[in-house]
Order: C-alpha cells, then structure tokens, then sequence
C-alpha cells in the first residue's frame, strides 16, 4: 500500500504504516521535511526536496513525480496529504 505523507498528517500516517505489513511511505510537499523511523521503504519526491533544499536522510529515495504517478495508478494509495 502506498501512503503519501504531507508534515500536517505525518503523526497518523506515520502509525498506519508501521501497522500496514506492504506499506511504502512517499513523502511529499512539506512531508520532505520528516525523518521517518519507519520499516518499510521510504521515498520523498525529488522536486519538493529541491525546491526546499533538501537532502533527504540516506534511508530516504527520492522520486521523481512521473515515478511516483505510475506507482499511484498501479497500487492501492492511502492519501495523508
């Protein structure tokens, strides 16, 4: 399941992933800004890290938003945004 993960939701979202065994977290808009302690992968869009000079931490993959769309048309989504 993926879930897309904005700063305001970050707390909830953050708990259903640790929760959801297929979880894979995306962190978007302000959501870069987070440093999930979470075991599942994570991924932050690479476009909102440049915009807000960001390097995410080493666990974190960016991902561009072509990516990211194809992963939202062929997997199940939970929004947190």
């Amino acid at each position: 399941m993926l879930l897309l993960v904005d700063k305001p939701m970050a707390e909830i979202a953050l708990r259903t992933a640790a929760d959801e065994p297929t979880a894979t977290v995306v962190l978007l808009q302000d959501g870069v800004l987070l440093d999930p302690d979470v075991d599942c992968p994570v991924y932050a869009v690479a476009r909102d890290l440049e915009v807000r000079g960001i390097t995410p931490p080493a666990d974190v993959e960016p991902i561009r938003y072509d990516e990211l769309i194809e992963r939202i048309v062929t997997e199940e989504v939970r929004s947190f945004v």
